[in-house]
């Protein structure tokens, strides 16, 4: 400057210097109204008062579109990338993986008890109940991990679970222990069940951090279904292990459980390279204006929701319509043997079941996106359908109906396919509901309440000489039970309503689009 001429000099000082004045001038005046903001965010964060937040953002927003910091480009405030859809896949086929890993030993139940003394309907149930007690005990402190230290830590951690709990099972075959077997799938199943804690809790929070408005139940519902297709590739084992018929030796099916549980360790070990290789926590730039918003922390979610009376009547209703029947398919091949049906034959009810379920929850999941605000009447329809399906199947275990295979392969696959519809649909109802608390507390409480529910389900198959006619019993009582919360929750739309009405006018700090993110409403 001291080289240049003095007209130059005096031009630059007289403007360059109004500039910067109006760029500090923009700063203090963005400083103060986000002050105001998040005042008024932080004392009414109560459903009741979400169209007065709506309000309030738009006469800042309107004060904030003339200033230069204001961005016009929709891009740099909010954006959605295409590798959303590599992070929904790798977390998916985790959750599928992690299901597979769930149900093992259900589907090929008779062949595992031929092969390995000691295993018998107690001990196959107790497998697939470890994920229910695990889940009970771990889900508090694993979504806790998830939610302070990020979606990348939490995901790596129920990878390095699910990787785990493969590799154990296959530790025994160094011996010929049976004894040490049971022992090493017992640890496996553990560790595996406390996996399940983040991947049946997770879902809603890649949803929200990863993909738009219009996007969010469709992500919701893919994550879910797959882990739920998880039970369909469980079904397939049976292709792979011989059934216990007469020409079939011991040694046999041992050989092929062996060879079945080398292929999951590599499989597992194989899903966590790919996660340690790219799996972020967050876009850099958010892909709605609810994600830029920081959630309210523990104490302050654990006291928004147990006064949240809508989010916990969702919780009853979730936990009740789901809990029976996704814990009864697990082991549905004990219910059909009294129907004269074996394992082969359960295989491809169950396998069906399944395959129908994640069909339907996909479309479900991709019309509540696409119609928006019918997520109670689209969840009694599906309910009272299902409903109708499992009072046909009691019919048929009480033999007030001749009993056909074609009666128990509907009875059973359409009511389980539209029971599971419900799954995205009560997640999406009940973060709606409790917003702004965190996505994966709620996956968590949903998930925990259920999971407790299938708990005691799964126990009573340990009670000996019980037989089987009480499952139908449970299932009918549950599915009508579940009708009586929802028909009394409020449905409210708290996330969506401030999304849809000022999702592309919220502002941006200044150097947003240089630091790619949004302002973050600080909410204590």
């Amino acid at each position: 400057m001291e080289n240049c001429p003095k007209n130059l000099k005096r031009w630059w000082w007289r403007n360059c210097r109004l500039s910067i004045c109006r760029d500090l001038l923009d700063r203090v005046k963005f400083f103060f109204h986000t002050l105001h903001l998040n005042y008024i965010y932080t004392s009414c964060c109560s459903n009741k008062y979400t169209e007065k937040i709506v309000e309030i953002i738009r006469r800042n927003v309107a004060t904030f579109t003339k200033s230069r910091y204001s961005c016009a480009d929709k891009d740099s405030r909010t954006r959605v990338y295409q590798r959303r859809f590599w992070i929904l896949a790798v977390f998916s086929f985790l959750a599928w993986f992690q299901c597979v890993q769930w149900g093992l030993w259900g589907p090929i139940s008779e062949s595992v008890g031929a092969a390995y003394e000691g295993w018998g309907s107690e001990t196959v149930a107790m497998m697939s109940n470890w994920g229910t007690i695990t889940f009970a005990l771990f889900v508090v402190p694993m979504c806790w991990l998830m939610d302070t230290k990020g979606l990348r830590v939490g995901v790596i951690t129920c990878g390095v679970l699910v990787a785990s709990a493969t590799v154990a099972r296959i530790i025994p075959f160094m011996t010929d222990s049976v004894e040490f077997f049971t022992v090493m799938c017992h640890i496996g199943a553990i560790l595996n069940g406390i996996a399940g804690t983040l991947i049946m809790s997770a879902p809603p929070k890649i949803a929200a951090d990863w993909f738009p408005p219009g996007e969010r139940t469709t992500a919701t519902a893919t994550s879910q279904v797959l882990n739920q297709l998880g039970m369909a590739g469980s079904y397939l084992q049976p292709f792979f292990v011989h059934a216990p018929t007469g020409d079939v030796t011991k040694n046999q099916i041992r050989s092929d459980i062996k060879r079945l549980l080398f292929i999951y360790a590599v499989v597992g070990v194989t899903v966590l390279i790919a996660i340690l290789v790219y799996f972020p926590s967050k876009p850099p730039v958010p892909p709605s204006v609810t994600s830029a918003v920081e959630r309210l922390n523990f104490k302050a979610t654990f006291k928004k929701i147990i006064r949240n009376r809508d989010v916990l009547l969702v919780t009853v209703a979730y936990s009740i319509c789901l809990a029976i029947p996704a814990a009864w398919l697990s082991v549905l091949n004990y219910s059909l043997i009294d129907l004269g049906m074996h394992q082969d034959d359960a295989m491809w009810v169950g396998l069906t079941a399944v395959l129908v379920q994640g069909v339907v929850g996909l479309l479900v999941g991709r019309m509540t996106d696409l119609v928006y605000g019918y997520i109670k009447v689209s969840l009694l329809a599906f309910m009272i359908t299902s409903l109708c399906c499992f009072y046909w199947f009691y019919l048929l275990t009480m033999g007030s109906i001749t009993v056909t295979k074609w009666q128990i392969f509907c009875s059973v696959v359409i009511g389980l396919g539209f029971n599971f519809a419900n799954a995205p649909l009560f997640i999406e109802f009940a973060v709606e509901s409790a917003y702004p608390c965190p996505e994966v507390y709620v996956g968590g409480l949903l998930t925990g309440t259920m999971n407790f529910i299938g708990l005691i389900f799964l126990f009573i198959f340990l009670i000996p000489d019980l037989g089987y006619k009480w499952v139908t019993y449970v299932l009918l009582s549950s599915s009508s039970l579940s009708l009586i919360p929802l028909l009394i929750v409020r449905e409210e739309y708290s996330r969506s309503n401030i999304d849809r009405s000022v999702g592309t006018d919220l502002p941006t700090i200044p150097g947003a689009s240089e630091k790619g993110t949004l302002h973050q409403l600080s909410i204590q």
